[in-house]
């Protein structure tokens, strides 16, 4: 866990059960916690970081469930999409996200 973060839920939520870090930021704001600057800028790379996992966690989750056969209308209901168009219309969408999204094409996300 980032070292900022970790501090920051010892001191404001010591008794925090055992979460994700963005679950975790999420319980504390909405218990009223400010977060400070540098607490801020650690949220927001997470926030990159899991985005960036899950952008490239639903394609291949696609393409696995399409090698065993799975229809298009089977995967958008897994997904909550609403028809089977969408869910060819996300596959398209995520891998232009991923390109947009590259740390390459995007450095300043990924600074710490």
């Amino acid at each position: 866990m980032n070292p900022i973060l970790e501090r920051w839920f010892t001191e404001h939520l010591p008794d925090l059960p055992p979460t994700d870090v963005l679950t975790a930021l999420l319980m504390a704001a909405q218990l009223g916690h400010a977060a400070p600057d540098d607490v801020l800028d650690a949220w927001g790379r997470e926030v990159v970081t899991s985005r960036r996992i899950v952008d490239q966690s639903e394609p291949e989750f696609i393409n696995q469930a399409r090698r065993r056969g799975w229809s298009w209308e089977r995967i958008a209901e897994r997904l909550g999409l609403p028809s089977a168009e969408a869910a060819e219309q996300r596959q398209a969408a995520l891998e232009a996200e991923l390109d947009r999204t590259h740390p390459q094409n995007l450095p300043g996300a990924w600074r710490a």
